[in-house]
């Protein structure tokens, strides 16, 4: 290698590690935020990303979000490549989101390596090289894929690809098999990152063809790929489980038009849309459904005409695409091949034997000529293009086009409108296509002072995405501001969730005047009634909860949870409707489910209503209807979790009825399903206490639940109810501390203590554990009654009073304060 080529290698580094850079820093400020919108879904909520699925080959069987690919409410996205990614992200970080941010993050700097690279290999300048990955590492479109976690996918599928695309360039140098296989290998990665990965192997041939000469190589190379992509597409397509869920019409309305005109100029409009983001990133959404994008109705609308120049200008250069093949892979023809294929012709048509024609004479008699008077061969060859620009911009267009289609709604409808995050590939071909005209801009104007201008244009551009990049990167970094961002694009899905999670904050007034929008906004909102009455029923406003659940429950029957907080507000609003709310519960428990899109939480709705509704047969004095209901839900849930707490409730309702043998066979179920489980060794131990004569054996489950769950408070804190049982109160309050350490925020293990203390009596220590269960608990009446209590004991009377006086405030019938009040001869009726 010359220096000049070394010289220049090392400038083509520089320029690809500054790009790096760029990438790098604009998107440092993603490493501090949480787990956002769809990223609880897929990561917190997954059980094949936190390792709770069985094993870890189940991957294969279900999809991007952690349900089975036969499940009528699976999304259908097969991705096990980025989820496999996301597990082990969270078995090195413990599941915090700085891991999983980081990893984005530095996918993205490799990705805009890549795009250098490739550029390399298809811009002629280094100006053109810097222009395509200083704006692929700023732009703001890329946001949702980088920030966003679930992005990783689409992040993941555009590094294999570019991968996958550099591997062939080198094939196509070389034409070994060597390069091809490993094409072929990214290329699956790529799809399996993402189902867009499908179209690597289409990248791949149309530069073949655009780029290179006829010749038996390439045909072999290109019926490779062509085998291999259509093998793919028959495995992805027909091998694989397909999912029968349509999606909602709230994610993509226009797939739901009864109106196939309106359909269709809405669709054909959508891709001017995308072009417009990469054109002017201004107005970003986290989700672009409902009516975010309004329809085309008529013909006359002034949208059409720009579906119409877009459609139009990529008709005319793929017609300019075809004709550059054409020219570029005609066949060399000489006068001998042209003998060879004539003359017998001849023959047969007429002659016995081969004849001279415009001396030209067969390949039979060309053989027989001695070396001097054999002709020579000279070949007619196609015209070469000027330059290998116009092969650049083709192969830019494709990448701009091509990893787009499967999303754009024009063949195949998909589960939304517009996603920001699916024009990360085809951003390659926008920035391959900026990055061709500015080394075109830059190679034509000579003059210095014309490039600093341009290159000042450049620098003004590349500032004004930066300060959006990072701007949009903050709107990321907590759900509330993701969609408060929003509002202006999508206002009812923006309102109802930033309902949700204000309500979830407890600021319950915000979150019901950003619903009631919302609701005013879109009425036929599931989601938004289902919040509301959450809202209310936070509130204890029960009678006001009820409609809202109704409204839900009418808008979306096979919402599970709605009838079980609608069962539980008429419950707590009136006794009386006890009726009314097992009928409830008892159609959540029964509800199928089809089509829902979170399967999981469906089924622990449904498993909750089950025990609800056994609590409430258990309490209405029927155990036998409770026993009966939880054999219905046992063979209903799959769940082993699930399971094994309904064994667990099996076994307290049979130890109620005294059937001690089946109460114990429940539990060895339990234990069965869920060995590890501490929890499960707690509940068995609590069973074989109830026994007298099985307490030794019982301790040891405690200990084995200890063993297993050592810092589990809930272990700690039964076994020191059974220590309590057993008069071994010193060793009781050892566990009791032990569970208030491990959960130094809740009330009932902080007041425990000093329940337990004040049995040993040491009022004094009992004294200050109950003022710390007050100050954590202060709205709870028998807080501030216990406190009272131990300072009566103590005979500091006006500070007990007082307390008294709080407790009743707090709840004025409170028994235990009006009986210490009269103890203390205090006026009860001055007090209240």
């Amino acid at each position: 290698m010359s220096a000049t080529e070394t010289k220049a290698r090392a400038k083509d580094l520089a320029a690809i590690a500054g790009c790096t850079t760029l990438a790098f820093v604009l998107y440092l400020n993603t490493l501090n935020a949480g787990f956002v919108y769809d990223d609880r879904r897929a990561i917190l909520g997954n059980a094949d990303v936190t390792g709770a699925a069985a094993s870890l080959p189940q991957l294969l069987h279900n999809d991007y979000w952690g349900t089975p690919l036969m499940d009528s409410g699976s999304h259908g996205s097969w991705r096990p490549l980025c989820v496999l990614s996301f597990r082990l992200n969270f078995q090195l970080s413990q599941g915090t989101p700085f891991a999983f941010h980081l990893a984005n993050l530095l996918l993205h700097c490799l990705a805009t390596a890549l795009v250098m690279l490739v550029a390399r290999t298809l811009l002629a300048t280094r100006a053109a090289l810097l222009a395509t990955g200083a704006l692929f590492a700023a732009h703001p479109v890329h946001t949702e894929a980088v920030a966003g976690v679930v992005g990783r996918a689409d992040l993941g599928s555009c590094v294999c690809c570019l991968l996958a695309y550099l591997a062939y360039a080198q094939h196509m140098q070389h034409r070994d098999w060597q390069t091809l296989a490993l094409t072929l290998l990214l290329a699956l990665a790529a799809l399996l990152c993402k189902e867009t990965g499908i179209v690597t192997l289409l990248l791949c041939g149309l530069s073949d063809l655009l780029r290179s000469e006829h010749s038996k190589q390439r045909l072999r190379s290109l019926s490779v790929l062509l085998a291999a992509m259509l093998s793919t597409l028959y495995g992805r397509l027909m091998l694989l489980p397909r999912p029968t869920v349509s999606f909602s019409t709230a994610d993509n309305p226009a797939a739901h038009e009864s109106c196939w005109w309106t359909r269709t100029l809405t669709f054909l409009y959508l891709p001017v849309v995308n072009l417009q983001l990469l054109l002017w990133p201004q107005l970003l959404s986290f989700d672009w459904g409902m009516d975010a994008i309004p329809h085309i109705r008529t013909l006359w609308d002034a949208r059409n005409l720009l579906s119409v120049a877009l459609y139009g200008s990529l008709l005319t250069l793929g017609c300019k695409a075809m004709r550059l093949h054409a020219r570029s892979s005609c066949p060399s023809l000489g006068y001998a091949d042209m003998a060879s294929i004539s003359l017998p012709l001849l023959r047969r048509l007429g002659g016995n034997r081969c004849q001279a024609w415009h001396e030209l004479l067969c390949a039979c008699q060309l053989s027989q000529l001695p070396t001097s008077r054999k002709l020579k061969k000279p070949t007619m060859q196609c015209p070469v293009p000027e330059s290998a620009a116009e092969a650049t911009l083709y192969v830019a267009l494709s990448f701009l086009v091509l990893p787009f289609l499967p999303a754009s709604n024009l063949f195949l409808h998909v589960g939304f409108v517009l996603a920001e995050r699916v024009l990360y590939l085809p951003s390659v071909g926008y920035c391959l296509l900026f990055g061709l005209g500015f080394g075109k801009l830059w190679q034509r104007f000579r003059a210095i002072s014309s490039k600093r201008l341009l290159l000042c244009c450049l620098t003004f551009l590349l500032c004004a995405l930066s300060l959006r990049t990072v701007q949009r990167n903050r709107d990321w970094h907590t759900e509330e501001q993701l969609f408060g961002s929003a509002i202006a694009v999508n206002p009812p899905k923006a309102l109802a969730n930033l309902g949700s999670i204000l309500s979830a904050q407890g600021r319950y007034e915000e979150a019901k005047l950003a619903l009631e929008a919302a609701i005013g906004q879109r009425a036929n909102m599931a989601d938004a009634h289902f919040n509301l009455g959450i809202v209310h029923q936070q509130q204890q406003n029960f009678n006001a909860a009820i409609p809202y659940y109704r409204r839900a429950i009418q808008l979306r029957p096979q919402l599970a949870v709605a009838h079980l907080n609608l069962a539980t507000s008429l419950l707590a609003s009136n006794q009386s409707r006890d009726e009314e709310a097992a009928s409830v519960l008892l159609t959540a428990a029964r509800l199928p489910g089809h089509g829902v899109r979170d399967r999981k939480a469906h089924e622990e709705a449904r498993c909750s209503a089950y025990l609800q509704l056994s609590a409430l047969q258990r309490a209405r004095g029927m155990p036998q209807q409770a026993v009966e209901l939880l054999h219905e839900s046992l063979s209903a849930l799959h769940s082993p979790q699930q399971r094994a707490t309904l064994h667990q409730r099996l076994a307290a309702l049979h130890m109620q009825l005294e059937q001690w043998t089946e109460a114990e066979q429940q539990q060895h179920l339990a234990l069965q399903l869920q060995p590890q489980q501490g929890a499960v060794y707690v509940s068995y131990g609590q069973t074989l206490a109830r026994n007298c004569s099985r307490h030794a054996e019982a301790e040891l489950w405690f200990k084995r639940a200890l063993e297993l769950s050592p810092h589990d408070p809930s272990a700690h804190h039964h076994y020191a109810d059974f220590l309590e049982q057993q008069q071994r109160p010193e060793q009781a309050l050892k566990y009791r501390l032990r569970a208030a350490s491990l959960a130094p925020t809740n009330y009932a293990l902080q007041a425990a203590v000093a329940d337990a203390l004040r049995a040993l009596n040491r009022l004094a220590e009992a004294e200050l554990w109950y003022r710390h269960a007050a100050a954590l608990h202060p709205q709870a009446a028998h807080a501030h009654a216990n406190l009272g209590a131990i300072l009566q004991m103590r005979g500091r009377r006006q500070q007990a009073v007082e307390c008294y006086r709080k407790a009743l405030q707090l709840q004025p019938g409170h028994a235990t304060s009006r009986a210490n009040l009269a103890q203390l001869n205090v006026n009860i009726d001055v007090v209240t």
